[in-house]
């Protein structure tokens, strides 16, 4: 289940499945940037003042548990890339370069701040309370398809040991079937990918197909061997809801961007 934190006008979402794990997934209200990018921006590629997307890490910071200067951002472009990351990548994308495009990060330092981006695709939180293991997954469409997700919990099992039985997992905000309409090469890549059971997740309407991301991003957490117990989804669609969340599909790029955060304390249990 997830819940919604007011802190004044800052607001955020969390999730029951992480509970134990410093983490949120950001809305757009509590933050200092204006316009296109009001209030809570958190994208340092969208056109905002770096001092801006600072202030508002540090105000989200402070309420959630991390500071700025802790965060390690992903380099998204739409890849199934899993970065490794330590205390020494923390600033990364934020106060200094990342130089390494990655769709994900994972970790098992306590005190790096995992951070990834979204306005329609699907970010999605990990955390083993057991093997201590957080990680921070963007999952576009093409990610989705090609199970960016699966390969983040491999990646971990191998270099953490972590247990799918104990591994935990929320899916945020994203775009939901009702709008992700596509053309029938990416249903094609879908159905290429996966197996027969995403159909019933891809609708055909006309000549257009709309497809449900989190349901599928879901289903390979389940074909992990997640517990159904331990993963949360959040059902609002990032497009319907452009008072409460950024998305790319209805503004453009004429926004700010979201982040979702997930940090492993040295006393998480």
């Amino acid at each position: 289940m997830f819940h919604t934190i007011q802190k004044g006008s800052l607001e955020y979402l969390t999730a029951d499945a992480l509970e134990g794990a410093i983490h949120c997934f950001s809305t757009r209200y509590g933050g200092v940037s204006e316009g296109q990018f009001s209030t809570l921006n958190l994208g340092t590629s969208r056109g905002d003042s770096l001092e801006n997307v600072v202030k508002n890490y540090r105000i989200l910071g402070a309420a959630v548990g991390f500071t700025p200067e802790e965060v390690v951002h992903t380099w998204q472009e739409h890849t199934d890339i899993i970065l490794r990351v330590g205390k020494s990548d923390c600033g990364k994308g934020l106060f200094r370069n990342q130089p390494d495009v990655c769709d994900g990060l994972i970790t098992n330092e306590p005190g790096v701040a995992l951070v990834c981006f979204a306005a329609d695709c699907t970010p999605i939180l990990f955390y083993d309370p057991v093997q201590r293991v957080v990680a921070a997954i963007h999952a576009g469409w093409r990610g989705t398809a090609s199970g960016i997700v699966l390969k983040a919990l491999v990646t971990m099992m191998s270099l953490y040991g972590a247990d799918p039985y104990t591994m935990r997992a929320a899916i945020g905000p994203a775009i939901g079937k009702c709008c992700f309409e596509t053309d029938g090469d990416v249903a094609d890549a879908f159905h290429e990918l996966m197996d027969p059971a995403v159909d019933e997740r891809i609708e055909r309407r006309g000549d257009k197909y709309h497809i449900d991301l989190k349901s599928i991003n879901r289903l390979w957490l389940l074909r992990s061997g997640l517990d159904p117990s331990r993963i949360d989804v959040h059902p609002d669609c990032t497009k319907c809801r452009p008072d409460r969340y950024w998305s790319h599909r209805g503004m453009g790029g004429e926004r700010g961007g979201m982040a979702a955060v997930i940090v492993l304390t040295e006393d998480a249990l």
